[in-house]
């Protein structure tokens, strides 16, 4: 894998996540062994905005290719000091443990467990199902795993999930632990943040 110096300027200043999805997710599905590494922070960097790590954790956890967390981007680690002769010195404060910001943690980590029981989300077709508000698939070309993702979303709401669960499947949103029953392409549910839908038979 190639680290993706991209990244981290790009989920700053993008305008639409999707277009940076769906370039990531092409340029991937042109070689198999070809990957790339992305990531929000880094120690010869900089550090992601802190008032942003919540939706910058969304942004990093579902993207396409591997992801690489630094130490405290997923509870709230702030800067150090910045001497002059050295500032990224600032990125390598001491880590966070008497102060985890424990929200901002469990909402990565539910990303991450997300993101380590599906391939999709790393190596599967990119498929913008709704514009706004943003809704995404990622399905494996030999369909062996698919996920349809609307990373910001709250209280009762219908996921369109187009064709990527059949109807009458039975998904569950990995975020809230709600069960839905897909109706006329939609699965209705109560969104506790962020809907991660898969099929509810999943390991």
């Amino acid at each position: 894998a190639m680290i993706n110096f991209d990244f981290q300027d790009r989920a700053e200043k993008a305008a639409s996540l999707d277009a940076l999805y769906a370039e990531y997710a092409d340029v991937l599905a042109a070689g198999a062994d070809y990957n790339v590494l992305s990531y929000l922070s880094s120690h010869d960097t900089r550090l992601f905005d802190r008032s942003r790590l919540r939706e910058a954790g969304s942004a990093l956890m579902l993207a396409p290719g591997g992801v690489q967390i630094f130490y405290g981007d997923e509870s709230g680690r702030p800067a150090g000091a910045v001497p002059a002769s050295d500032p990224q010195q600032a990125t390598r404060s001491d880590m966070n443990w008497q102060s985890l910001d424990a929200p901002l943690l469990a909402h990565w980590r539910k990303l991450g467990q997300f993101r380590s029981r599906h391939v999709a989300l790393a190596r599967g077709q990119h498929r913008r199902i709704q514009a706004e508000p943003y809704v995404f698939a990622r399905v494996m070309a030999n369909g062996s795993d698919r996920v349809v993702v609307m990373p910001a979303a709250e209280g009762e709401i219908e996921v369109p999930v187009a064709d990527v669960f059949a109807e009458g499947a039975v998904v569950i949103d990995a975020y809230s632990g709600r069960p839905a029953v897909v109706a006329n392409g939609r699965a209705k549910l109560r969104a506790a943040g962020t809907v991660l839908l898969e099929l509810a038979d999943q390991d």
